[in-house]
């Protein structure tokens, strides 16, 4: 692969792309991370990767750092009040850094919860209720002004939820299926719109070192269409939770409680703005103490017998099982060349796997090996 720089290196898919770089014997890759706090997990890495410090949102800082490289991938996550402005910033730094190509990671939020089949080109949702993705929105529409008139070869790539080792997400889920705390919308039949890590990582690479043009929009994800039923069948039943005993929320009402009102309120544009601007100064264990308040405590008992009745419920994981389309991957496969590297069912495998590293996976059973 020609010279690329991931710009947000730090972060989950970001770190996962370097690794993979590494373990397949690529040096020289460039890692750019905010602060010096995001190099100490870079550092196992060693000589393999270059690693520079620059700000997102500062153009001369963050054009200084891309100068040698050919290709930038955009991974940098944010509060949302910052996601348009980077993308512009790190726009403007590729040009003047005399970059190639860049390859901007959005998300499939933009579209909500997709109640009708939808194309790679479509447009985000003009009035998203969350911050989040109505800047991912706001983003895309910037970029997609740029084509075709900007020097540089901007490809925009749409995951669903990324999942599997590691993941926030998956991270997540499994604490509430462990807790027996999680739930399911309606039936629990909404499409899981996911990507396993790997199989992002590996489109980023494919879109990173295309040899032609490969300018445009496109959707990423598994190949499977699963339902979140069956995502929480495979993942409920190494962590001991029998899915079938879990509550399910209506799907035509949102169940509101203390800790929905909050996030409501949270996702305000202005509090939004503040809260991001100030949680920074938050010291995680009173975060901790917050978060356990709002949601539950899962820590003390892990595999409790008894199947909570009315959990609290994410406004945002009420949405996301909401979906009811899944997302077209076909572009992306027939532009690139691409199909996905890792299956559903070995993706489980290697997340069970890594939840049985943390012990969370129930007492008495035996993870699969997952091969590769």
């Amino acid at each position: 692969m020609k010279p690329i720089a991931i710009i947000g290196a730090g972060g989950f898919v970001g770190t996962r792309m370097l690794e993979t770089l590494v373990l397949e014997g690529q040096v020289g890759a460039r890692a750019i991370v905010r602060s010096y706090r995001n190099m100490a997990s870079l550092c196992r890495f060693g000589s393999a990767i270059d690693v520079k410090r620059a700000n997102a949102e500062r153009l001369e800082e963050l054009a200084a750092a891309l100068e040698g490289v050919e290709t930038a991938v955009n991974v940098t996550t944010g509060p949302p009040a910052g996601i348009v402005r980077s993308t512009t910033v790190i726009h403007d730094a590729c040009l003047r850094a005399g970059v190639k190509r860049l390859v901007h990671l959005s998300s499939a939020v933009v579209y909500g919860d997709v109640h009708a089949p939808i194309t790679d080109d479509a447009p985000p949702l003009a009035k998203h209720w969350m911050p989040y993705a109505r800047a991912k929105g706001a983003a895309e529409v910037w970029l997609r002004q740029q084509l075709g008139r900007s020097p540089l070869d901007i490809v925009v790539l749409r995951p669903g939820i990324v999942w599997g080792v590691r993941s926030p997400h998956t991270t997540d889920i499994a604490r509430s299926l462990c807790a027996r705390q999680a739930y399911l919308v309606g039936e629990g039949q909404g499409v899981f719109n996911g990507v396993y890590v790997d199989n992002l990582v590996a489109a980023i690479r494919a879109a990173a070192g295309h040899a032609g043009p490969a300018a445009g929009f496109y959707n990423v994800g598994d190949t499977e269409t699963v339902t979140w039923a069956q995502f929480y069948r495979a993942l409920g039943g190494p962590l001991g939770c029998d899915v079938r005993r879990l509550p399910l929320v209506s799907a035509s009402k949102f169940p509101h409680s203390i800790g929905s009102v909050v996030d409501t309120i949270q996702n305000l544009p202005l509090v939004n703005g503040m809260y991001h601007r100030l949680k920074v100064y938050i010291p995680d264990g009173a975060k901790a103490v917050i978060r356990a308040s709002l949601e539950g405590d899962y820590s003390y008992d892990r595999f409790p017998v008894a199947y909570a009745t009315a959990p609290g419920v994410s406004r945002e994981l009420w949405h996301l099982q909401q979906v009811r389309h899944k997302l077209p991957t076909a572009r992306f496969a027939s532009n690139f060349g691409f199909s996905n590297p890792v299956s559903f069912d070995r993706g489980i495998a290697k997340t069970v796997a890594w939840l049985g590293t943390m012990g969370r996976v129930a007492p008495g059973f035996v993870a699969p090996v997952a091969a590769g």
